[in-house]
């Protein structure tokens, strides 16, 4: 689903494959993208029905965030790891603020005790998911992400 408003800036597509939430996120965002995208997140992973499942969340363009966006951000983060959000990777090769990005993910993610992994490109994250025990379908994710 995408959601787009006047307000927003930034964009994001999801949709959850099995047990793996997909997220292509092309920044930079504000604090409406991550209202937005909080309830999509929500109306999509809640309502599957799992208990336990991963983020692979792909970045793309200037993916950095406003500082009340991050605090937005935090705070469905929290929700999403309390209701069984086990494993975050987060994909770095179509960023163009990649270093940045991460330091800046780091530190929204760092209040939560939660396993992440930044890889430069999507196969890792498919192999690194796989291994953790999630319900891998590496056909549906990279055409996703195509």
């Amino acid at each position: 689903m995408d959601i787009r408003y006047v307000k927003q800036h930034g964009d994001f597509v999801l949709t959850m494959v099995n047990d793996i939430v997909l997220v292509n996120a092309k920044g930079p965002w504000n604090t409406e993208c991550v209202e937005n995208f909080g309830l999509t997140y929500a109306g999509t992973v809640y309502k599957s029905g799992q208990l336990r499942w991963a983020d692979i969340v792909m970045l793309s363009g200037e993916s950095l965030l406003v500082p009340e966006a991050e605090r937005a951000l935090t705070e469905r983060i929290g929700r999403a790891v309390a209701a069984g959000l086990g494993q975050v990777y987060i994909v770095t090769e179509k960023s163009r603020t990649a270093a940045t990005s991460v330091r800046q993910i780091k530190k929204i993610y760092a209040p939560h005790s939660l396993s992440m992994e930044f890889v430069s490109d999507l196969d890792m994250a498919i192999t690194l998911a796989r291994t953790a025990g999630f319900a891998v379908d590496a056909e549906q994710i990279r055409a996703f992400f195509a």
